[in-house]
């Protein structure tokens, strides 16, 4: 676009003479001066001769302005043109009457018609054109209104952010950030600024290209108006160019085209109102951009680092990108911020940088090490596949395989004794065990007559919580002990997750949200759902139950836990020797591909309002209520173990 819009923006562009501050008013002629917008129909010479002008110009007549509007015919096909807002003479057009026809009356201004006027001027100038304008002779410029479909009164109205109805995400101002010098559109990384200021206005069915000059209206500012064809989200037609428009997220976008020698060209755009001194001259207010680009840009990059390999460059870019990611979109990450952990979050952060520039450490390892300092202590939903990341994982979590000679939980539903069922769940994912499966043995507890439960956790990395619940249910006994708040993390890459949903499930629940999300700040955490204390009350099934559970329950094999503990009192305990994973305060995970290598980035979109208190512990999952004393089982498949045996004797 920036070689677009150098020669686009070359040849004659005219002055449009400004003089005040106001709105449009509407098209009309008053006693003191027409109003509106109006194009000049022809030339009469002092001695009657009418003669066609070779350009087009229009006059823009405000309250307290008036523009002169000049540009070029248009070109054959596509009509775009080229403009220039100068100097402003600081007069409004108003009527003089007509004063003489051979003498020198200065500017004299007059109604022909309702929507007609006269301009007339002596040309005591010079003699630049005396085919047009024959030297010390009056001239009458004819101008006659015009309707609002005319492309100079759209090319106004983009000035004045009159843009219609917004029906595409691009309507607004972009300032150009610059050059991307890789040549790669989904990166906002490696970035070389113009040598000046440009902003592009996209509007309903067209564009402008904005130049301006820092001491405008009193230098010049140029503009470049063209038709614009939103053809989808991501692709344009603009001056009959296709362009592929990339979302880094509401506010930054990279556009694609094809240079002179056929290779991509890359600019990339924040959204950002144009110059106040511009916008104070067109009277609008849209505000500025506030954001930090200098991490994106190649000589802040060289001015902190220096002259750096492409290896390095290519590090920095993938972890500064995981950090950018985490902290937009991770919903624990606002409350940590906020209950203290900002401090020890910064120097660790800061750390791995300076060691990973320094090359002290791999990319690899300071990714898996920035991810593992939320993981360790926080939240086990978020997470990644670093090599060093999985290495400081296994060291974290315990390790089953060396405990039991066989640990391979299968789906279990049978009776241990004539007073307790047991249902082993090894799964949450929907297919081992299936739905069907999962309801039959719950038909199967009810026609048992047994009242005891229990619900085998144990290797249950998670999945839905309609399958870990429908047992749970079961021994429920009361209402919510406590308010509950689930909260989604508003943000660009979670509405687009969000939008996805809504399109491929119906559920109103989405659609509350992602209404909700355009409402509210970047960044916030909004209700997703609420739960009042006193609701939500069960009738018990069972007269004791037991919930077994070990490091690897996980996620919606640990919501079961939670249940029995805000509904439930002593009806149910939770019995194992570890605590549960950790993933249970979080929730419906997104996964993002890091730049430059195979890391993929997971972390919740949603948090329980409870994470608020439990962060400050350190010490994600659920603990036991009863500790098993046994050694653990020689081998946990489908079998009714030792531990089963115990905690039904102990009911």
């Amino acid at each position: 676009m920036k070689h677009l819009q150098i020669n686009r923006l070359k040849g004659a562009l005219v002055g449009i003479l400004l003089s005040g501050i106001t709105t449009l008013s509407v098209s009309a002629q008053s006693a003191d001066g027409p109003k509106g917008m109006y194009k000049l129909k022809e030339i009469v010479q002092q001695d009657g001769k009418h003669v066609e002008a070779d350009f087009l110009q229009y006059k823009y007549c405000l309250d307290n302005y008036t523009f002169t509007l000049g540009r070029s015919f248009p070109r054959t096909g596509i009509h775009s043109f080229n403009l220039g807002i100068s100097n402003p003479d600081g007069k409004p057009l108003t009527y003089t009457g007509e004063l003489s026809k051979t003498e020198n009356k200065g500017i004299q201004t007059f109604a022909t018609s309702d929507s007609t006027f006269t301009e007339r001027w002596f040309n005591d100038r010079s003699d630049f054109n005396p085919r047009l304008f024959p030297f010390q002779t009056n001239i009458d410029e004819i101008y006659e209104r015009v309707d609002s479909s005319d492309a100079m009164q759209q090319a106004m109205n983009l000035l004045q952010m009159k843009l219609g109805d917004k029906t595409h995400p691009l309507y607004g101002v972009w300032k150009l950030r610059g050059m991307q010098t890789k040549g790669t559109a989904t990166s906002q990384y490696w970035v070389v600024p113009d040598k000046g200021e440009r902003y592009t206005i996209f509007g309903s069915n067209n564009a402008a290209i904005v130049v301006p000059h820092p001491n405008f209206p009193k230098a010049q500012m140029n503009c470049f108006f063209t038709p614009c064809n939103y053809l989808k989200d991501n692709v344009i037609d603009c001056d009959g160019q296709a362009m592929i428009i990339h979302w880094f997220d509401d506010e930054t976008i990279s556009i694609t085209r094809l240079a002179d020698d056929g290779r991509p060209f890359v600019t990339i755009w924040d959204r950002c109102g144009l110059p106040q001194n511009v916008q104070q001259v067109f009277g609008t207010d849209v505000p500025q951009m506030t954001k930090d680009v200098s991490r994106y840009m190649v000589q802040d990059f060289v001015a902190q680092y220096g002259q750096q390999p492409d290896s390095i460059q290519k590090a920095f870019e993938t972890f500064d990108f995981a950090i950018d990611a985490n902290e937009r979109n991770n919903a624990i990450f606002p409350v940590l911020m906020r209950n203290g952990f900002a401090d020890e979050y910064k120097a660790m952060k800061d750390s791995l940088f300076a060691r990973l520039m320094r090359a002290e450490i791999s990319v690899d390892e300071a990714v898996g090490r920035y991810v593992y300092w939320f993981y360790k202590d926080f939240d086990r939903h978020t997470n990644c596949n670093a090599a060093s990341f999985r290495k400081l994982q296994s060291e974290t979590l315990v390790d089953y395989r060396k405990h039991i000679a066989k640990y391979a939980p299968e789906p279990v539903g049978c009776k241990v004794n004539d007073d307790t069922y047991l249902l082993r769940l090894p799964s949450c994912m929907g297919e081992v065990p299936t739905w069907d499966w999962l309801t039959a043995k719950a038909e199967e507890f009810k026609q048992s007559d047994c009242k005891n439960l229990i619900l085998d956790l144990r290797g249950n990395g998670g999945g839905s919580d309609q399958y870990s619940l429908l047992f749970t249910s079961f021994m429920g006994s009361t209402g919510f002990s406590r308010d509950d708040y689930h909260f989604f993390r508003n943000s660009f890459e979670n509405r687009r997750i969000l939008k996805m949903w809504r399109e491929n499930w119906d559920n109103a629940e989405n659609d509350s949200v992602y209404a909700d999300a355009f409402r509210s700040d970047e960044g916030s955490l909004i209700t997703w759902r609420y739960w009042q204390k006193g609701t939500q009350e069960y009738e018990p099934l069972v007269r004791k139950a037991a919930i077994i559970v070990d490091n690897m329950s996980a996620s919606a094999a640990e919501s079961p836990v939670y249940f029995v503990r805000i509904h439930n009192g002593s009806r149910a305990k939770v019995y194992g020797k570890e605590r549960t994973m950790g993933c249970d305060k979080t929730g419906n995970c997104n996964y993002i591909p890091l730049p430059h290598s195979n890391i993929i980035l997971t972390y919740p979109m949603t948090v329980y309002g409870t994470f608020e208190e439990t962060c400050k512990e350190r010490n994600p999952g659920h603990k036991p209520d009863v500790i098993i004393p046994l050694p653990y089982p020689e081998q946990l498949t489908d079998n009714i173990d030792s531990w089963v045996l115990w905690v039904a004797k102990k009911m």
